[in-house]
């Protein structure tokens, strides 16, 4: 007995009608009465507060000129050129603002050209070789009808304006990485001679202490003495020059450079720091806070 079965192409119609349906809906829109209201304030407040719009785009300006410091300043700009961080972000822009300029090209007429051309015989016939030339043009548009470009436009724009604010956020944090290891650096490099000094004091104390001993005014306990905090304090010495060591090299891979094939010279005197009226808000760009430079302990000198 034959029974007749239906076609396959018949059977998956429907589901091929519904896939269809489905890719071509659109989100339905938010209903901005349906979401909860924020509060207006703070409770906590107290009218203490200052309401601040957001600023990841906000340019933050050379605020490290307000230390007058040539050397930082010559840091931060290599530290923006070359710094990977900064790169990586900056590729992440650029790249995000190609997707924005693809997605609006999408919406656009589409306009292609071709030109071809073709040499050859006919063997049936005979004829001499000929070519002929073909050159034509084609006409395209996508109608945009249930929204679907204009929200991947969308999409694209709001990704770029995130890449472009996280670009300002790595650039600040860069710097103020930058700024942070250099004061650290001078400070080591103020402790460093702080000790240094004391190191020279310490070795007369024992040329003297030595002397004093060949006379027999002092003994050699005394003479042991001084030589062990002589010899404690060179050892800080080296220590402090360790660290300093290490910070270079942190600023080394800030701005981009080889630790091999960098240095900084040692400063002598403190870096100034800038007097910041009490009454500025902290809203008002270019203001920086004052920095605490936290060193090590050098030994007191010996009298």
């Amino acid at each position: 007995m034959d029974t007749k079965r239906s076609p396959k192409p018949l059977v998956l119609a429907p589901l091929l009608a519904a896939l269809v349906l489905a890719g071509c809906a659109s989100p339905p829109a938010i209903d901005q009465g349906k979401l909860p209201a924020p509060p207006a304030a703070f409770k906590e407040a107290g009218g203490r507060w200052t309401r601040v719009a957001p600023a990841d785009a906000q340019a933050r300006g050379e605020w490290w000129n307000a230390f007058g410091d040539p050397v930082l300043d010559e840091l931060m700009a290599r530290a923006v050129a070359s710094n990977d961080r900064i790169q990586v972000a900056a590729a992440r822009l650029a790249q995000a603002r190609a997707v924005v300029r693809s997605t609006a090209a999408d919406r656009a007429p589409q306009v292609g050209f071709f030109a071809g051309a073709l040499r050859g015989t006919q063997p049936q016939t005979g004829t001499l070789p000929r070519t002929n030339l073909s050159a034509g043009a084609n006409l395209s548009y996508e109608v945009d009808v249930f929204g679907k470009l204009a929200r991947v436009t969308d999409a694209a724009e709001l990704d770029a304006q995130a890449r472009e604010a996280l670009l300002h956020s790595a650039r600040l944090l860069v710097q103020a990485d930058v700024a942070q290891t250099y004061f650290a650096l001078r400070a080591l490099d103020i402790d460093g001679g702080i000790v240094n000094d004391t190191v020279a004091a310490y070795r007369d104390t024992l040329r003297l202490t030595e002397s004093r001993f060949k006379a027999g005014d002092v003994s050699a306990l005394d003479v042991a003495r001084v030589r062990s905090e002589a010899a404690a304090t060179e050892s800080d010495a080296l220590a402090i020059l360790r660290q300093r060591s290490q910070v270079e090299h942190a600023l080394a891979v800030l701005v981009g450079e080889v630790a091999s094939n960098f240095s900084v010279a040692p400063a002598s005197s403190p870096v100034a720091l800038p007097i910041v009226p009490a009454d500025v808000p902290s809203t008002v760009p270019g203001i920086v806070p004052p920095l605490v430079i936290i060193g090590s302990c050098a030994p007191s000198r010996p009298p």
